[in-house]
């Protein structure tokens, strides 16, 4: 059985529209250095700490999960930034994280294009080391990605198919980040690498985490370092290409549950529909 080629594609999710941080804690923010202001979080340094501010939509168990998978992929041995604290500013909930001193890989390959091949296959090493790793008390990936295609706004048929389709592949045990690209991976003027923004970590298969790095790369507009991040995965973990593929309309149709630009929503739709499977 296979999803539909020619179902028309639902229209994109309307943006939840969602109050600012405090006005007290925004400022706070902005003294301290804003990295990443959003409609529902400010991310800002604050001398040799990261804060990340939750704006309401956040439930409070949402926040504490994140910082508790964070903690757990800590533990595992892996170099991450540490959560120092979680506390909370007037009505805002907030963790406070180490801050790690470098520059994101993604900004090193920016600046030198000509060896994105050599970055991406240190970048996908990296990535083989946290597979390499476990935890006995994270949930899986596989439950997270039955959610989230529930949540979707596909046709029920297609949200059934990929429902069947999920049953057949492997859960795993393997340390999966959830986010894994570029821009959360720093090296250190020591030449080290930290991983940072542990909030979507779970355990699961490899492929699957391989598949979503390959659909970020696709959503940023990178499609040609996508390919060949996906040649160097498959070749590292030695599976075939096709292997990676099963997962990719499960991905692609979770991620759709989240909000995304319309030219992205597209996108996905594309990934969910013409990619081949049998149940």
């Amino acid at each position: 059985m296979a999803t539909k080629k020619n179902a028309p594609a639902p229209a994109a999710k309307p943006a939840k529209a969602v109050k600012a941080p405090a006005k007290s804690v925004a400022k706070k923010a902005a003294k301290a250095g804003v990295l990443l202001e959003r409609a529902d979080k400010v991310i800002s340094r604050d001398k040799d700490t990261v804060l990340k501010v939750f704006g309401p939509s956040y439930k409070v168990s949402a926040v504490l999960n994140e910082a508790m998978n964070e903690a757990r992929a800590a533990e595992t041995g892996l170099p991450v930034a540490k959560v120092l604290e979680v506390m909370k500013l007037r009505d805002r909930w907030c963790i406070r994280r180490e801050w790690v001193e470098g520059e994101t890989l993604a900004d090193v390959m920016a600046k030198d294009k000509k060896n994105t091949e050599k970055y991406l296959k240190e970048f996908v090493a990296i990535q083989c080391t946290i597979f390499s790793r476990t935890s006995d008390r994270m949930g899986n990936l596989a439950d997270k990605l039955d959610k989230q295609i529930s949540a979707s706004s596909l046709p029920r048929e297609t949200r059934y198919d990929l429902h069947m389709k999920l049953q057949t592949l492997p859960r795993g045990k393997a340390l999966c980040h959830g986010d894994f690209n570029p821009t959360n991976v720093i090296i250190t003027p020591k030449g080290d690498w930290r991983v940072i923004d542990w909030s979507h970590v779970r355990l699961g298969d490899p492929l699957a985490d391989v598949a979503r790095t390959y659909l970020l790369f696709w959503l940023s507009g990178h499609v040609v370092a996508a390919e060949k991040y996906m040649a160097i995965a498959c070749a590292a973990l030695k599976v075939k290409m096709r292997d990676v593929q099963q997962w990719l309309p499960i991905v692609a149709a979770a991620e759709s549950a989240k909000e995304q630009s319309a030219k992205n929503h597209e996108l996905l739709l594309h990934w969910v529909s013409v990619v081949d499977y049998e149940l």
